[in-house]
């Protein structure tokens, strides 16, 4: 009668024993690997992608014609059978029902009176995905908040959100802010955008909407732009001693350090011993300190 086999557990990896050395630049998650494009939403850029990609068809058409006229003079004068002639592919007819909402021209009629009412202070106005966005000179953002509030043919109540990205591959400016209006009474909504460059002062929309004061100072504290005539602009979300930003896209995902916690009340390093196991598994380079 043969012995019945018991199922040996595995061998897990215990974690490696102290003492260590916190190494910053190791750790894979503060990292920081630039973007090097810029997806900014814009009907003028659509339209030069668009272009770009037929004159990029043409090119590979001609190319394909020019191989085949070379290689047809060769198969006549080696006295062969010439090759058949290159056929120029068809777009295949897409029946999916989801489309993808490119960038269209304007058509609103509030985008058309603002452009309008503005003229060359207005960069660009389009839709995309049933959204307005009107792109205005970096210094007429104040005029047209106005205009927005005030206007008869606008009367945009409310400012609902005000958002900025970092664009570090951009070539004349580096930060959009993008102020997120609502009309309650027409029911309508518009987006006012500007591109500001590396150290410009946008003028704070606060004294057109007041719910900009608390947005504008988590911009400022989450990205560095500050709002001139603002009344506090001071961080909102971080202590004031803060290092960095976090929004930018040179930030690392576990930031520069500030948060590493140790943990002083645990005499007994078993809450340590845990957290350094769990950052362990999770790739972060953070190793237990000595004391010295």
């Amino acid at each position: 009668m043969t012995e019945p086999i018991i199922p040996q557990a595995p061998d897990v990896p215990e974690a490696p024993a102290g003492p260590y050395v916190y190494d910053y630049a190791a750790s894979p998650q503060r990292q920081v690997v630039m973007p090097k494009t810029v997806p900014l939403p814009s009907y003028r850029t659509y339209l030069a992608e668009v272009q770009a990609a037929a004159e990029a068809d043409e090119a590979k058409w001609k190319k394909m014609q020019a191989d085949y006229e070379t290689a047809k003079a060769k198969a006549e004068a080696d006295g062969k059978d010439a090759p058949k002639p290159p056929v120029r592919p068809v777009p295949r007819k897409d029946d999916n029902d989801l489309k993808t909402p490119w960038p269209q021209e304007a058509k609103d009629a509030d985008l058309l009176l603002l452009q309008e009412l503005l003229g060359a202070k207005v960069e660009e106005i389009f839709e995309q995905a049933g959204e307005l966005t009107c792109q205005l000179e970096k210094g007429a953002l104040h005029e047209a908040l106005l205009l927005c509030r005030d206007h008869e043919g606008l009367r945009y109540e409310m400012l609902a959100d005000q958002s900025a990205t970092h664009y570090p591959a951009a070539a004349d400016f580096t930060y959009s802010v993008v102020y997120h209006l609502t009309s309650i009474s027409r029911r309508k909504r518009l987006r006012l955008r500007i591109l500001v460059p590396e150290g410009f002062v946008p003028e704070s929309a606060c004294s057109v909407y007041p719910s900009a004061n608390w947005m504008e100072r988590e911009i400022f504290d989450m990205l560095g732009i500050s709002f001139a005539n603002h009344p506090d602009m001071t961080r909102i979300l971080c202590p004031d001693d803060w290092e960095g930003h976090a929004l930018r896209k040179d930030y690392p995902v576990v930031g520069w350090g500030q948060r590493d916690i140790a943990f002083r009340e645990d005499r007994g390093g078993m809450i340590e011993r845990i957290a350094l196991q769990k950052a362990g598994q999770l790739g972060i380079n953070l190793k237990q300190p000595k004391a010295e």
